[in-house]
């Protein structure tokens, strides 16, 4: 895990150094270990390091023999074992011990299809000095993320918007044509961001610039197949697969751990954790509210259980204050995502003993854990939409501009939905989510909150072979009644019967209405006199909508109208916030 970023101009153009100097410097905190900047005149590639594997020798940028191909990857590739065993059987010859490195002579040899063999997570770059072209490519579950802007002259690229703006690749300013999909859905999706002329490389895209502009793209969703009914046994396909995801993301030089909610994907994760490796170190947080529920009970048991040497840290409304602005710098990519406040002071927590941790994102898509994936015959009478109408309905005079999600297939909404012939409902519901919920949202949060205390963040729900079997199951294998996920809930329920695995999913969440409510009136003023919002909202009507009691409803808006207001002050202005809420 580490941060990438680099610059490439048109022919004959120069790189002032203090640019890649800039980058660098923006990514220091993605990778504390080690710096690696190749300049060559109209090019420059930037690594910043966090060492996990081949500690001693991995450095990068990494150039074949002759000097003429270069690579620079922020992620992991699982498979690199194997890869490299097959490259050195041809005669390949290696310099390093690290992941990354069989990449680098798989370009050479498949040109821009390297990426079909490859797996894991991974944002990554590749310069060609004889042909003159620089390849950005990035996993097709979008695990890690990369941005690039175009300058004019040439193109920039980095692991997170916030470097190309520090670095003075581009002039922070707000991208209006998204706001209506932030305010109502709490993040963006597809290839645009909040920052004007930054995009995404969208999840399994491949570009390819030349002459500092990109001349084609290409792009691969994940293998998600249709329905299949030929397994006979699914809880032991499952536990082979599962074994063998939890033992690739396990591959590490330096101490690992795992975050444990309690719940079925994270307790599943970390039961398999320990059977394979007979020790595991866990994280758990939870609540000083009866607000929400606290899953600290559950986890305890099954640490007790296993023996894993566990740390349980507890969150307050004073962490709340305290860690909502540095969410909103850490999110350049802003989400509105609460859970992400919880996560930054685990990760912070965690980065004292380990710098690998895993996580259960992904199992909730790939399994169907979701209670909008149980859709009712209701649901049709009532013409409800799968995910609901967005959160700026009911609120449309608080904006100066009608706030709506962006149509689908606009530039802003544009991304790799997989093709739903022969999907069932369910599976294009899961598809759905796949294709931007969980790489704008979701991970993105992971990278980022991690990260920010320098850890490397992994995925085990979203290895590949894992998640095209648990995709493929049947529909009745994930969700039976009122149970989603079903099948591993049968898996874990045969490993530990003294869970309560078929109890109804709670969920992760923060008591954010009450600890809104309760300080409205302190930040109240702060948000009134927001330079961002005054730029897009009515005053009157902030002020009046600020002076009422909050739903559930207003206080998820007031939170993103607060998110917004704090990024906008770190990220657009360059200024520390005024927010005060004793």
């Amino acid at each position: 895990m580490c941060g990438i970023a680099g610059i490439f101009l048109e022919k004959g153009g120069r790189i002032h150094p203090d640019m890649p100097r800039g980058l660098a410097a923006a990514l220091r905190h993605r990778g504390p270990d080690g710096e690696g900047i190749l300049s060559e005149g109209n090019v420059a590639l930037v690594h910043r390091r966090l060492s996990i594997i081949d500690v001693a020798g991995g450095a990068q940028p990494i150039s074949d023999e002759g000097g003429k191909v270069h690579i620079i990857c922020n992620g992991e590739i699982y498979n690199y074992l194997s890869l490299r065993a097959d490259l050195q059987a041809e005669g390949v010859r290696f310099k390093t011990k690290s992941d990354t490195e069989p990449a680098l002579h798989l370009y050479r040899k498949h040109g821009l299809d390297f990426v079909n063999h490859l797996q894991g997570m991974y944002a990554l770059a590749v310069y060609d000095s004889e042909k003159e072209a620089l390849v950005l490519a990035r996993d097709p579950f979008g695990i890690k993320p990369l941005y690039y802007t175009e300058m004019g002259r040439g193109i920039a690229f980095a692991s997170e918007p916030a470097a190309l703006v520090k670095a003075g690749c581009v002039t922070a300013r707000v991208e209006p044509s998204v706001l209506g999909h932030y305010f109502s859905r709490q993040y963006v999706s597809g290839r645009m961001t909040l920052f004007e002329g930054i995009f995404r490389v969208l999840p399994g895209e491949v570009l390819v610039v030349e002459n500092g502009k990109i001349v084609s793209t290409r792009q691969r969703s994940p293998a998600l197949k249709r329905v299949s009914e030929t397994v006979e046994d699914f809880e032991t396909a499952f536990d082979e697969r599962f074994e063998n995801a939890v033992r690739r993301h396990l591959q590490s030089e330096v101490p690992y751990g795992a975050f444990l909610s309690g719940g079925i994907d994270s307790s599943s994760m970390v039961l398999k954790m320990a059977a394979i490796t007979g020790k595991v170190r866990t994280f758990t947080v939870g609540f000083d509210s009866d607000a929400v529920s606290d899953e600290r009970a559950d986890a305890r048991n099954l640490v007790a259980a296993l023996g894993t040497e566990h740390t349980e840290i507890l969150f307050t409304k004073r962490d709340f204050w305290h860690y909502l602005p540095k969410m909103c710098r850490a999110l350049d990519d802003l989400i509105a995502d609460y859970a992400a406040l919880p996560l930054l002071k685990l990760s912070e927590t965690a980065s004292q003993e380990v710098k690998v941790i895993l996580s259960g994102e992904g199992g909730d898509e790939i399994f169907a854990g979701y209670g909008r994936y149980r859709r009712s015959w209701w649901d049709g009478l009532r013409n409800r939409p799968f995910r609901g109408a967005g959160d700026t309905k009911g609120f449309a005079g608080l904006f100066k501009e009608r706030m709506r999600p962006p149509e689908s297939g606009s530039r802003s909404a544009g991304k790799a939905v997989p093709d739903r012939a022969g999907f069932t409902r369910l599976q294009s519901y899961q598809a759905m989510d796949i294709s931007d919920w969980l790489p704008d949202d979701l991970l993105l949060k992971v990278d980022r909150c991690l990260m920010a205390y320098g850890i490397e963040g992994r995925v085990p729900y979203l290895d590949d072979d894992l998640a095209a079997f648990g995709f493929a199951l049947p529909d009745q294998c994930k969700i039976h009644g009122r149970h989603g996920k079903r099948l591993v809930k049968q898996w874990l329920s045969h490993q530990r019967p003294d869970l309560e695995v078929w109890r109804k999913k709670r969920g992760f969440t923060v008591p954010v209405r009450d600890w809104l409510e309760e300080k409205r009136t302190e930040y109240a003023g702060y948000l009134l006199d927001n330079e961002g919002l005054k730029e897009i909202t009515h005053h009157g009507a902030l002020k009046e909508f600020l002076a009422r009691p909050f739903d559930k409803k207003a206080a998820k808006l007031a939170f993103s109208l607060l998110c917004y207001a704090l990024w906008h002050d770190a990220h657009i202005r360059d200024v520390a916030p005024a927010l005060r809420v004793s």
